[in-house]
């Protein structure tokens, strides 16, 4: 495992909802600090798994765009300037134009990764891909079946399928990103043996991240403080993890949800733009707010 830092870009800027607005009618003057390098998109309002923490529940979307909308915005990415899009959910692997999502963004030249549970993952559908497919990224949490199915994470096997999995993707030519979020439940654990042997190029840790609306009911259960978060990343600092504390989070993610919308979480809630393929990404990110400040810090630029 190595962690790899680079400085792209020295100079940063915060654009709050209070900055400049543009709408659909009026002019607006971009420059670099708002173009949206790497973005989260987040495919697939459904999910096969109930973990606890998630803040993706996206209540009162049961659709997501069609395959030419689809393409239609990753080419309005990438002529903005992205390089990277992260396809993520609920569960990615949900959507069906998953396959042809990746393929169209290789084809224009984008860094691509999938942050997935990895359940639905198949050799098929790897075999076909792969040369599409930069990361993958898996969501594990413990080293113990009973904690990942407390966590709502799988039914009891989310361990051993994450193990087979990384067997399984050695022989692409995939790298591989391991996920893990820090609760109540497991910030005295220690990772050490199932990071080792999972042996992911880069392993991100978060502090588990409360947003009301969406994982109201189990904040209580699951908050820690940023003591004993410290605490969790301290006795595995030897492994080089990539950590975010909630205040690395607020606001430095460039977010679409499942049916083209900008969304932030600058506020510890969900605020949404209007559709992105009907106002641009430029004006739909100044317009919502982008901490690329932070965004830089929590090491959001790296060697992909």
């Amino acid at each position: 495992m190595k962690l790899v830092k680079n400085n792209y870009y020295k100079n940063s800027t915060y654009f709050s909802l209070n900055s400049s607005k543009c709408s659909a009618s009026s002019s607006c003057e971009f420059n670099d600090e708002v173009i949206p390098i790497s973005v989260n998109w987040h495919l697939s309002p459904r999910c096969n798994y109930h973990c606890k923490y998630c803040f993706g529940h996206f209540r009162g979307i049961d659709t997501y765009l069609d395959i030419n909308d689809s393409k239609a915005l990753i080419e309005q990415l990438a002529n903005v300037g992205t390089k990277k899009i992260t396809f993520s959910g609920g569960e990615p692997f949900l959507n069906p134009h998953l396959g042809k999502i990746i393929t169209y963004a290789k084809k224009l030249d984008l860094t691509t990764m999938i942050v997935s549970n990895g359940s639905l993952t198949t050799k098929k559908w790897l075999d076909e891909h792969e040369h599409s497919l930069d990361w993958l990224g898996l969501s594990v949490d413990s080293a113990s079946e009973l904690v990942q199915k407390q966590l709502g994470r799988g039914t009891g096997s989310h361990v051993a399928l994450t193990k087979n999995l990384v067997e399984m993707i050695e022989k692409y030519e995939i790298r591989l990103k391991i996920n893990t979020v820090i609760t109540s439940y497991n910030w005295k654990e220690d990772l050490h043996s199932l990071i080792l042997g999972l042996q992911p190029e880069r392993w991100k840790v978060f502090q588990f991240l409360p947003i009301l609306g969406e994982n109201n009911l189990f904040i209580n259960q699951l908050r820690i403080s940023d003591i004993k978060f410290e605490s969790f990343t301290k006795k595995h600092e030897d492994l080089l993890p990539i950590t975010e504390k909630n205040s690395d989070m607020y606001g430095s993610y460039i977010m679409i949800d499942p049916i083209g919308r900008l969304f932030q979480n600058t506020f510890g809630t969900l605020r949404y733009s209007d559709p992105i393929l009907k106002i641009g990404i430029l004006r739909t990110l100044q317009n919502l707010g982008w901490d690329k400040k932070t965004f830089i810090s929590r090491n959001g630029l790296y060697n992909w």
